[in-house]
């Protein structure tokens, strides 16, 4: 179904690259999202099993910042590299 959601720009781009990295579009991302969220089961699978990459890397915990190519960008320009 389409339909028209304004949505923060952190929360897109995180969304965004979810689908990247899952191979699947940005609809499908965002609707398993809410989903999760809107039956309770975002606290239980986050809870039950730390997400890893295919390398097994575990991510650090969320800092309330999303680190987009962007803001990689940004910061090298500041920095001048």
């Amino acid at each position: 179904m389409r339909t028209t959601v304004d949505l923060d720009y952190d929360t897109l781009i995180a969304a965004k690259e979810i689908a990247r990295m899952e191979n699947t579009s940005l609809g499908k991302v965002i609707s398993r999202l809410v989903r999760q969220a809107l039956t309770g089961n975002a606290t239980a699978q986050a809870a039950s099993s730390p997400a890893t990459s295919a390398t097994g890397f575990v991510p650090f915990e969320a800092r309330g910042v999303v680190v987009s190519n962007e803001l990689i960008d940004r910061l090298r320009d500041n920095d001048g590299v």
